[in-house]
């Protein structure tokens, strides 16, 4: 349960993150880079799509928070993926639900002949 917590959060700051980047020319650097990983949450989401290769860090005197966030190689990719998985999710749900349904009345169809 705590994974699909994380990757709400995940995909969340990655669509702040596009936003900035939109804005600032595609790195966040200084006391924006501060100030969007000022909590422990958000460093970790930070840092869970640096695994994920969503965005790229950048450090300054060993300090925990990072000083410039820039995208990643899979950045829109992901956003992409997590899209693409939760629609398919819905479909299946649907189709699953009209198939049980279907089949009943099939069924009752094919008795009747």
């Amino acid at each position: 349960m705590f994974g699909i917590f994380m990757r709400i959060k995940m995909h969340h700051c990655l669509n702040k993150l596009e936003t900035l980047w939109y804005k600032c020319n595609d790195c966040i650097a200084g006391d924006a880079a501060m100030y969007f990983s000022r909590s422990k949450s958000s460093l970790k989401t930070l840092r869970a799509l640096e695994s994920a290769q969503c965005v790229s860090l950048s450090y300054a005197d060993n300090s925990n928070r990072p000083f410039m966030i820039c995208p990643g190689e899979q950045s829109s990719l992901y956003v992409l993926e997590r899209s693409e998985v939760w629609l398919n999710r819905v479909i299946s749900f649907i189709a699953g639900i009209l198939t049980t349904v279907a089949a009943q009345y099939i069924i009752e169809f094919l008795r009747s002949l």
